[in-house]
């Protein structure tokens, strides 16, 4: 499939990354496209109101991307593009790929998790807290409750400067443990820069080599990197993004490495690539056996091994963290650099992930996919139970004559004011968000045909409510949405 829509909607927007021809595919379902064409209208309106230059999503189900699309611009200057392909600095997610390789390490039996970290970093010198029960571990530094200081020796994320990696190793002695280990959780740059120091140690190879050969090569993950591609800055690689200045306008980070720091932060990948990430973890985990790691490793990885109480905090597992969405856990990591964020999440359960990064620092992905989620997962939870052969076609109206939903479907406001709706073809007839809000999916509108171009709204507990009426074209194509005696024009 080369794009997620049918020739009716075909000008409205396009899918990008997406390519299985299967007929079974759960993007063909009408409640996932819903579900995309909702959160694209959202998504875009967003952004746009937060001024971000640049984003890229991508949304896994299983071993498919249902979504994979760019908004604005990798480069303000020259208008460069951004897709789902364009890289971007993932920041903290890179402590996944660090952790997978000390646990495949550890699974070839050299490297012990429980091994005082001295024993494995003979220059290791950080003097250990006065009151330690137990030593500094890999295993207590991918959960962060080493109690080892945050960051390493110098200001880096002040100056934009980032240590060498004999910088680091020189600092750690003139640096202090804050807690006991298992003490109490402390998030730790330092801690996973030694990660990288110690599968760097126990394979006698440095470590992007390593990472690359054992990790990116073999998951076909060709356009992530273990440092940031800065030749390619601009173009493949999205430019960073500062804080409006007066003008309104945003500033360039410009270039930068993260040397000795880049197994804690270093990465840069982009919205399909991690979207391949996910899907591996989900055929892991679905198939069992071995593929870069063990299946076993992979669930020891992604289970709870700190918790803060009653779950109201950090929760840690291996280089994971697990994420409370509702009532839902999801695991995976999110990233923070100079003009880069990104989010990462995963729920092993459901097999469905969501991948989304910005190219500014004043706009929280994770907010953002956390309401694409709650958008599109009840479509693709419902394509998934029908196995993808049923594109959902709308259910008849009550006088048995079916109803083409999708002449309804688009974005519906007035010009300068911040009151634009999206309505999209469902299975059962429209579903409808207001794009200004910050929470759409709680305030849902769900619309089932009355007659004519009549629909009645319906509350979450099924009691019919007040009518939409829209008024259509000589084509049948809906060109304005009464509601509440106000009209609406259609936009797009």
């Amino acid at each position: 499939m080369n794009g997620f829509l049918r020739s009716l909607l075909a000008g409205v927007f396009y899918l990008l990354g997406v390519t299985s021809a299967n007929a079974g595919s759960l993007a063909d379902h009408r409640d996932v496209q819903a579900g995309i064409f909702l959160a694209n209208a959202w998504l875009e309106n967003r952004l746009q109101y937060d001024r971000v230059p640049g984003a890229s999503i991508a949304v896994v189900a299983d071993q498919e991307t249902v979504w994979a699309e760019g908004f604005g611009y990798a480069r303000l200057r020259g208008k460069v593009p951004a897709t789902p392909d364009t890289a971007y600095s993932v920041c903290s997610v890179s402590k996944l790929f660090t952790s997978i390789g000390v646990m495949q390490l550890r699974d070839a039996g050299k490297l012990d998790l429980d091994a005082p970290l001295e024993e494995l970093l003979p220059w290791y010198d950080l003097p250990p807290h006065a009151d330690a029960e137990e030593p500094v571990t890999l295993r207590n530094i991918l959960s962060h409750v080493a109690g080892l200081p945050r960051e390493a020796v110098t200001p880096y994320w002040v100056d934009e400067d980032f240590p060498a990696r004999g910088t680091i190793q020189e600092g750690v002695s003139e640096q202090s443990a804050l807690y006991r280990p298992y003490e109490r959780f402390q998030y730790s740059n330092l801690g996973m820069s030694l990660a990288g120091e110690a599968i760097a140690a126990a394979s006698d190879r440095d470590y992007h080599d390593y990472v690359r050969k054992n990790i990116l090569v073999p998951l076909g993950m060709e356009a992530t990197t273990s440092e940031l591609p800065v030749e390619d800055y601009g173009r493949r690689f999205a430019a960073g993004y500062r804080l409006p200045d007066s003008k309104g306008k945003r500033p360039e980070v410009g270039r930068y490495r993260l040397n000795g720091i880049a197994p804690a932060a270093g990465f840069a990948s982009s919205a399909n690539d991690l979207a391949r990430f996910a899907k591996w973890q989900f055929r892991l985990r679905e198939n069992g056996g071995e593929e870069v790691i063990k299946a076993t490793t992979l669930r020891e990885m992604q289970r709870l091994q700190w918790a803060e109480p009653d779950m109201d905090g950090a929760n840690w597992g291996l280089g994971f963290s697990l994420n409370k969405l509702g009532s839902d856990i999801w695991v995976g990591h999110g990233g923070y650099c100079p003009g880069y964020r990104t989010s990462f999440l995963l729920r092993p359960q459901d097999k469905m992930a969501v991948v989304m990064m910005v190219n500014v620092n004043d706009v929280a992905p994770s907010s953002l996919v956390r309401q694409v989620i709650a958008l599109m997962g009840p479509g693709i939870e419902k394509a998934a139970e029908a196995g993808g052969d049923s594109d959902g076609e709308p259910e008849a109206a009550e006088d048995d004559e079916s109803v083409d939903v999708v002449a309804y479907q688009g974005v519906y406001g007035r010009k300068q004011m911040p009151i634009n709706y999206a309505m999209a073809a469902t299975s059962k007839g429209l579903t409808g968000i207001s794009l200004y809000s910050d929470k759409p999916a709680d305030y849902k509108l769900t619309l089932r045909h009355e007659e004519g171009h009549v629909f009645r709204v319906y509350s979450k507990k099924d009691e019919p409510l007040h009518t939409v009426r829209f008024e259509v074209d000589e084509d049948g194509r809906a060109t304005r949405m009464w509601m509440h005696g106000q009209y609406s024009d259609r936009l797009e």
